[in-house]
């Protein structure tokens, strides 16, 4: 083991950030550089070192041995639960356990200790700048054949500092503290891959719009050749095609007032009481004459409506004799006038 730090911890209740804490630096010869007692809160500082194991105080873990028949290593843990669970005294839930490797014989060295003190002490190790690569028992720390075993190290340090530590603790990944940098780092991560996602998925929408839209174009350019038949390069459907529509309209020449569509068009918009009842409708002469059906309900005032359509230029008379037929026409000035 190379070069680190020990640390025996007070009570886990009782430790705190500005609690005093005795230390020893060992080397990877299992020489002991420096040893002393500093608050927890400067002692990062004091000793300044990338590794750290911090020794329980006596009493702060329980240490035993159960058997455990041969499993997968990912069923090991819930085995170690089941068996301990009868020799615990309150929720297992509430504890952290970690065990060591399954011997040949099948026992297996198990501890366990209260969570949330065993977390909060992890805490304040953490936020105190130690790097903390395990937490282990009291029990296991010490050398073998320890003659005080339930006597908690102290200065200064001497052999009962140097035990050979086990290759696992109590300071498993899963309950390591999370800190400011790797909640961000955590919410940096999921941002760039919800961009990512975000960016696919607009990247495959306009991958389906622009199919969608050379699909619309080769359907509007063979609507447009099948429509113009000389036309032989087609960039530009819909301009191309509103030009050679106006093109037959300036060929055709202009409409004029008296033309069917303009009067029937006007004639609508006076007559909004046929509507629903028109059962013919002729245009000759630049009249247009309309036959109603029974049931509709004629204005109440010809007169007037006359003198509407008057102000329009238009001349509406009623067929003599005939209360359904309407003739409409325009007056003989606005016959001559011209509309593009």
């Amino acid at each position: 083991m190379s070069t680190h730090l020990r640390l025996a911890l007070p009570p886990l209740e009782a430790l705190a950030p500005h609690s005093r804490i005795a230390f020893a630096l060992i080397d990877g010869r299992g020489r002991v550089l420096r040893s002393g007692e500093q608050a927890l809160q400067h002692l990062a500082g004091t000793v300044p070192t990338r590794r750290t194991h911090a020794i329980l105080h006596p009493g702060d873990a329980v240490v035993t041995t159960v058997d455990i028949p041969p499993l997968p290593s990912n069923r090991l843990d819930d085995a170690v639960m089941a068996r301990i669970e009868p020799l615990v005294l309150g929720d297992v839930q509430t504890l952290c356990i970690a065990h060591g490797p399954r011997q040949a014989d099948g026992r297996m060295t198990v501890v366990w200790a209260n969570r949330r003190p065993l977390l909060q002490a992890w805490r304040y190790l953490h936020e105190a700048g130690l790097n903390i690569r395990a937490l282990v028992p009291h029990e296991l720390a010490l050398p073998s054949g320890d003659p005080q075993p339930d006597v908690a190290l102290t200065l200064p340090a001497d052999s009962r500092w140097l035990g050979r530590l086990p290759t696992w603790s109590l300071a498993r990944p899963e309950w390591r503290p999370d800190s400011g940098a790797r909640r961000w780092s955590a919410c940096l991560r999921w941002s760039v891959a919800a961009l990512m996602v975000w960016m696919t998925g607009l990247h495959l929408y306009a991958g389906q719009l622009r199919d969608e839209m050379q699909t619309v174009q080769a359907r509007s350019e063979l609507a447009v050749r099948k429509a113009f038949p000389n036309m032989t390069v087609v960039l530009d459907p819909w301009r191309q095609a509103s030009n050679e529509v106006d093109s037959l309209r300036r060929q055709q020449g202009g409409t004029t007032p008296d033309d069917f569509l303009p009067l029937a068009m006007e004639a609508a918009a006076l007559l909004h009481f046929a509507a629903g009842h028109v059962t013919t409708l002729q245009y000759r002469d630049k009249q247009l004459s309309l036959t109603l059906a029974d049931g509709y309900s004629p204005p109440a005032d010809d007169t007037t409506l006359r003198q509407q359509a008057a102000s329009q230029g238009l001349v509406l008379n009623k067929e003599s004799g005939k209360k359904n037929v309407w003739h409409i026409r325009r007056s003989d000035g606005q016959s001559t006038e011209r509309r593009p």
